[in-house]
């Protein structure tokens, strides 16, 4: 069969109210995320129409505060879906009516409550959706910022049934959604996270170095499973052995004052700063001042750890080791003892252990940082993952055409 001329116009489509491009949006992964895809779709010689809701809504509705206000109790939270599930509709057919004419394929980050993909499904044009959790159990059991769970679950598991081809960042969510919403493996993508190497770039940067001695830093949104705590109490044990740590947290959350709490109750207070949430384009320079980067992911309730944390490739993009739980993507991106140290998940000793790696190879971290970008460069580029995205959407196509 002759082979179709490539798609080249693309919809990236977000209903999220509050995941948002703007440099000010307080869900810093999400705008992350979505300009990543987005710029390497561009840079691969596509046509891009984006249609995001978080660009569209008033601008208090993302900026610092937004998840605070939503999650305020049950009244505010059981509004909020309210308000999603009557955007859903009305926004489907707003991008309907905008796009039609100008894409060939649409590509959706998931949303609770709301997808838009499906109008343009009804009218042939294809639909690619992307998954980064099943949201049916973390928006209940995780983030606790969705009332109608029942409905959400079954909104959800509907639109992972209709989309025309789904993106899971790890197999472990692969697994999860092909169990759950009892659809075919060979209709799922797994795709890991990426990083834009033009931001995160070491270059031009100027370091925000707030501790003088070895700094471990943290960058991300401060949910239970991140595993701040145990690096709390490791901290603590090492600085009693005598050795001389200190740890920069940037970001907000749910367990800030918590963490902070402990923090206090270690006698860690002047070794530990929660510096909050910074605007998007300050995180290169908070990262350029560690000198090793911590992504301690937990098992979550569900029994898995299947997000795919960007803070990885950040790091490493930034020419910093990483420090890592020993999950999926962790293993997939660093060599251990090369481009970072993994530990078992949950296992504090261990943690301990790969800390005093670190701190006794702190020499060699700033060549490890040099390794761990170009593997970044080489590998884990957003260019390079939606390239890869393209050429295995296009075969799949073909595939079903024959």
């Amino acid at each position: 069969m002759e082979r179709k001329s490539v798609i080249r116009r693309l919809g990236y489509l977000s209903a999220a109210p509050r995941a948002s491009t703007r440099p000010d949006a307080e869900a810093g992964g999400p705008r992350s995320h979505m300009l990543g895809v987005m710029r390497a779709f561009a840079a691969l010689q596509w046509q891009v129409h984006p249609f995001i809701v978080g660009d569209r809504v008033p601008r208090s509705w993302v900026t610092k505060g937004s998840e605070r206000a939503v999650t305020a109790g049950f009244v505010r939270t059981l509004g909020s879906d309210l308000i999603r599930l009557y955007m859903s509709n009305l926004n489907a057919r707003r991008a309907w009516q905008e796009l039609a004419q100008k894409v060939d394929l649409v590509y959706e980050r998931r949303a609770a409550l709301q997808s838009l993909g499906w109008i343009f499904k009804q009218h042939g044009i294809p639909w690619i959706l992307e998954t980064n959790s099943p949201l049916f159990y973390e928006t209940k059991a995780e983030r606790k910022n969705v009332v109608l769970s029942d409905l959400q679950r079954q909104l959800e598991i509907q639109a992972y049934r209709e989309c025309d081809l789904l993106v899971c960042v790890t197999q472990a969510l692969k697994e999860i959604i092909i169990r759950e919403a009892e659809i075919s493996p060979e209709k799922v993508i797994v795709l890991p996270n990426g990083v834009d190497t033009s931001v995160f770039d070491s270059k031009g940067r100027h370091p925000k170095r707030i501790f003088d001695n070895f700094t471990i830093g943290f960058v991300g949104n401060l949910y239970p499973w991140q595993g701040l705590d145990d690096l709390l109490e490791v901290l603590n044990d090492l600085q009693t052995d005598g050795f001389d740590l200190s740890l920069v947290v940037v970001g907000d959350g749910q367990m800030r004052q918590e963490w902070e709490s402990k923090a206090r109750s270690l006698g860690l207070s002047n070794r530990v700063e929660f510096v909050g949430q910074v605007s998007w384009d300050e995180v290169p320079d908070y990262i350029a001042g560690f000198d090793l980067g911590y992504s301690g992911h937990v098992k979550l309730q569900i029994g898995a750890m299947y997000h795919s944390p960007l803070k990885i490739y950040e790091y490493m993009a930034m020419g910093k080791p990483v420090l890592a739980s020993a999950f999926e993507d962790a293993k997939f991106t660093l060599r251990d003892g090369e481009t970072g140290f993994l530990f078992p998940s949950g296992d504090k000793q261990a943690l301990k252990l790969a800390l005093v790696r670190a701190y006794e190879s702190r020499v060699a971290l700033p060549n490890m940082g040099e390794l761990a970008r170009q593997e970044i460069l080489t590998y884990h580029s957003w260019t390079a993952r939606v390239r890869t995205l393209i050429e295995t959407v296009e075969q799949i196509f073909r595939d079903r055409e024959q």
